[in-house]
């Protein structure tokens, strides 16, 4: 009787411990990558969220950068206008301090000239008027004379010392002026240098 020996199991067996350890391993592997998967996306999500927290703040910003950048602006603008009013005042009181010279000027040449007519000095009348309006001066001369009409004063040495009046050059000959007439003491004086005779008429007019 022949007998025949049976297969080994042990190569079976080999090959399911086997496959079970590649199982186990595959499993392992698959949990520790789903940890670090879970792991990384919880990592995305928070810098997502701190992206857009950083997205919100230079948004922030910008809007304060906007508005610092307008009010700059509108500085800038409101001092070009302030500079323009300065240089257009300034040109006015350069203008206006040459006129207030010019005026000292022949102030103080009418004064000269005024002081220098008076070796020769007589009232021609006085009076008080109650109105405003102008006086008509005419007349003839033999000899050149200032008529001065003083505004407040009261005498001849008052008239003399006015600093309110109103000059008026008579040449030889006949002539005619108008002068302002205010309301008030009037005094009205002549000066001549040298000796002469002169008729003058005074008439008020409103």
């Amino acid at each position: 009787m022949t007998s025949s020996a049976s297969p080994s199991k042990l190569p079976l067996l080999s090959s399911i411990v086997v496959a079970a350890l590649l199982a186990g391993a595959l499993v392992y592997n698959y949990e520790a990558s789903s940890s670090t998967i879970a792991s990384e996306a919880t990592s995305i999500t928070s810098l997502n969220e701190q992206a857009s927290s950083l997205s919100t703040r230079v948004s922030s910003l910008q809007g304060v950068v906007s508005s610092l950048n307008l009010n700059i602006t509108n500085q800038i603008s409101a001092r070009n206008a302030v500079q323009s009013r300065l240089q257009t005042a300034n040109a006015t009181i350069a203008s206006l301090s040459t006129s207030v010279n010019s005026m000292a000027t022949q102030l103080t040449s009418l004064s000269g000239q005024v002081s220098s007519l008076q070796s020769t000095v007589s009232s021609v009348t006085h009076f008080t008027a109650s109105y405003a309006g102008y006086l008509q001066i005419s007349g003839a001369s033999n000899t050149n004379l200032a008529i001065v009409v003083c505004y407040g004063a009261t005498s001849q040495s008052a008239c003399d010392s006015s600093r309110t009046y109103y000059l008026i050059f008579f040449g030889q000959g006949g002539s005619t002026f108008n002068a302002p007439l205010m309301p008030g003491p009037i005094w009205i004086n002549a000066y001549n240098k040298a000796a002469g005779t002169a008729t003058l008429l005074v008439v008020e007019w409103i």
